[in-house]
């Protein structure tokens, strides 16, 4: 399947889980539900992410520098999302084009876009971005995948592997819009790491 297609295809299944547990009143923490159920603050926190791999400073010593953390703190301001907001809203132009695209791809395969839906969008592709930044714009498949096992939002929605694949598939797609300059890193990791996680 090709790479442009990975991320469509399995966007669904993500969703299916948020679904899911919105119609089994069960929101585990991280994220779920559907437009009717509110999401744990968790799953909107682009403030800091689980699975940031230190990038070298110019000492060498493996510690972040404070412009790699300063990067962080302007990706997120320029994102307008307020730190533990439990809903998020597509704000900025990029942010609008990846909901409105997620959204007719949702509802052209017959799912129901919610609420829920935009802040899982979001939240998986703003996690994915500043994860990118702490790890110096160098994704490879070891960052990839400590990202996908140590992220408690993606941990949220992976009630089985396709679940877990479709919310990957989700936060990949997601960078193309939100950090397009690291898609092409997110996307070669997941095709290496082929759903071994």
């Amino acid at each position: 399947m090709s790479i442009t297609a990975r991320p469509r295809t399995a966007t669904l299944a993500a969703l299916a889980v948020v679904g899911a547990l919105a119609l089994t009143g069960c929101t585990p923490t991280g994220d779920a539900g559907s437009s009717d159920a509110t999401p744990a603050p968790t799953a909107s926190t682009p403030e800091k992410s689980a699975t940031p791999t230190p990038t070298p400073d110019a000492g060498g010593d493996g510690a972040m520098t404070g412009d790699v953390l300063a990067e962080r703190d302007a990706f997120i301001a320029e994102q307008q999302q307020p730190v533990g907001q439990p809903v998020l809203t597509a704000k900025t132009p990029a942010q609008q084009d990846l909901v409105a695209q997620q959204r007719a791809h949702v509802e052209a395969n017959g799912g129901q876009w919610s609420e829920q839906a935009e802040t899982v969008t979001l939240a998986l592709a703003l996690d994915a971005c500043e994860t990118s930044i702490l790890n110096g714009h160098e994704i490879d498949v070891a960052s990839f995948r400590t990202h996908v096992v140590t992220s408690p939002l993606i941990g949220s929605l992976a009630v089985d592997d396709a679940s877990r694949e479709g919310a990957v598939s989700i936060m990949v797609f997601g960078t193309r819009f939100l950090c397009p300059d690291d898609a092409p890193q997110w996307e070669q990791a997941w095709t290496e790491a082929g759903g071994q996680y």
